[in-house]
């Protein structure tokens, strides 16, 4: 494909406001087997998709461009996480966190994103959805020290100092092992 009409593409997922522009550009992107991921993150991040739009690329993404899933899915995290200030969006978040851990189980970030989003001021349904996920999911990870110390952070500001020791001692025993 020609560098204009790649450079065309971009403009338009950049500026433009118009809905339908932003999907026949998208078409037209996967017509011409663009598998750029820096081209459909700058489409994802328009202001004028809807939840459910965003929603609908990113799962047309992550099928088309499967071993990019991972980066996609935490691009659509990041973005449902900080445009967002709706329990639909911190799920949604969630949801896409979850997801890059599913398409990368030996990343720590994602989980890092998942403890911060961990609400310290009010006990809400997600609190303990988000810990579930990080426990249940820990398992591959390859730097467990980083998430230990997450945790550890999260268990002081919630002041349960015996959680809090207990994971700074995991991550303490976690670095030592990963630093040799």
């Amino acid at each position: 494909m020609p560098e204009d009409k790649i450079l065309q593409i971009e403009n338009t997922f950049r500026t433009s406001n118009d809905t339908n522009e932003l999907f026949d550009a998208f078409i037209d992107a996967m017509r011409n087997n663009i598998k750029d991921p820096d081209l459909y993150k700058i489409l994802l991040a328009n202001p004028a998709l809807s939840k459910d739009e965003l929603i609908m690329y990113t799962e047309k993404l992550c099928k088309e461009l499967n071993e990019d899933a991972y980066e996609i899915c935490l691009w659509t995290a990041g973005i449902f996480e900080n445009n967002c200030e709706d329990y639909d969006c911190l799920n949604n978040a969630i949801k896409y966190y979850e997801k890059a851990i599913d398409k990368n189980p030996q990343n720590h970030k994602p989980f890092l994103n998942l403890i911060e989003l961990y609400n310290t001021d009010f006990e809400v349904p997600s609190n303990q959805y988000i810990l579930e996920i990080v426990h249940k999911k820990l398992d591959g990870v390859r730097r467990k020290s980083k998430v230990y110390y997450a945790l550890a952070g999260l268990y002081k500001k919630l002041g349960n100092v015996e959680q809090q020791r207990k994971y700074f001692s995991l991550a303490e025993r976690c670095a030592l092992r990963e630093n040799q």
